[in-house]
């Protein structure tokens, strides 16, 4: 019987911060795709685990469903308490939003992991 070997993928921005501005409105986009792209393919994951270091950020919403085009997603918002939070995948895209003070500049220590 062959082993079930785990698809994971890992998102780092501790070793390297990612930079990031507040809109007006203190949203900020996380680039999980490539440094321009925020929308993530989920596709094969059944989890994903987030933690987000210090930041001038209160809190993170999860987007989760279809988000490229035309949209239907689910929003799950979280506190950031330095705690690693976990979800079940339950759409093939994810987009990850800071929630911090309007048209702030900051580097992010984060990281994302993805696993079947």
């Amino acid at each position: 019987m062959a082993a079930d070997v785990p698809n994971t993928k890992l998102i780092n921005f501790v070793d390297t911060p990612v930079s990031i501005q507040y809109s007006a409105s203190g949203d900020a986009f996380i680039p999980l795709a490539s440094p321009t792209q925020s929308i993530l393919d989920v596709t094969g994951f059944r989890r994903v685990s987030i933690l987000v270091g210090a930041t001038k950020a209160s809190s993170y919403e999860l987007f989760m469903g279809k988000i490229s085009g035309a949209t239907l997603s689910n929003r799950f918002s979280q506190v950031i308490d330095q705690q690693i939070h976990t979800y079940e995948v339950v759409g093939p895209e994810i987009n990850l939003n800071l929630r911090g003070p309007a048209k702030v500049k900051e580097k992010v220590q984060l990281w994302v992991y993805l696993r079947s």
